[in-house]
């Protein structure tokens, strides 16, 4: 999270604090105030120590991120997330793919947490997992999956009542895609598999008011390609 770091030294000026002092009661280093003072990421539970240091909520100290991505500067391997207010494109979208990253860059709180944790609930029957059985995979009816459209339809404003928006946003991985093996009853891959474009969706809950955000994941099915990469020594986890 990206902090705005001109607030943070007026709040710290403000109250008196040093650098040092801040560090000291927010339990973090002096380094980790400098870089928040710099607009640097810092992560969420620091966010919120700094937060509470300097008596605000975490979300009133986010940076303006529309200044830190900009659509018409995004590099080859960017992955632009925009908000979404769609249920039936939130569920569509994560039946349709092949591997979802599903994250929650919001500090809960007892006014939030019940959306936060419906919405969770919401998403989990559709988040794909290529590695269960074709037995065990979830195949809702269409009733179903209206319905949990509509569910998602009706709790977006509350969210975004909140200040809380739902982005969305999608790339092409290298993949070695699992195969049934019937007599085992289970998936499987060889190691001489190819890695072939599978796609990876990409679900950020976050309080920020930003157009867009931004993702730099490593394993674009096009980087593999381009870079002339060895595909088996891809790591297939997703950076954030």
């Amino acid at each position: 999270m990206a902090l705005d770091g001109e607030k943070i030294r007026n709040l710290r000026a403000a109250k008196g604090m040093s650098q040092e002092k801040l560090a000291i009661l927010a339990n973090v280093n002096k380094r980790t105030i400098q870089r928040a003072e710099k607009g640097d990421p810092v992560g969420l539970e620091t966010a919120a120590f700094i937060a509470e240091a300097v008596g605000v909520s975490p979300a009133s100290l986010r940076g303006n991120q529309l200044d830190l991505f900009e659509v018409n500067k995004k590099e080859w391997n960017d992955v632009v997330l925009v908000p979404v207010n769609s249920g039936r494109r939130v569920i569509d979208t994560l039946r349709t793919s092949f591997e979802a990253e599903i994250l929650f860059d919001v500090e809960p709180t007892n006014d939030n947490i019940v959306p936060l944790a419906q919405f969770a609930d919401m998403l989990a029957p559709f988040k794909p997992e290529p590695w269960q059985t074709p037995y065990e995979q979830n195949d809702p009816s269409q009733s179903e999956i209206l319905q949990k459209q509509a569910d998602v339809n009706a709790l977006l404003p509350s969210l975004l009542d909140m200040g809380i928006n739902i982005f969305l946003g999608s790339y092409s991985a290298g993949r070695q895609i699992p195969n049934y093996d019937m007599d085992e009853g289970c998936m499987y891959v060889r190691s001489n598999y190819p890695f072939e474009s599978a796609t990876v969706v990409l679900i950020v809950i976050s309080d920020t008011s930003a157009s867009h955000l931004m993702r730099k994941p490593t394993d674009m099915f096009v980087a593999l390609e381009a870079n002339g990469y060895d595909a088996k020594a891809v790591d297939d986890e997703i950076p954030f």
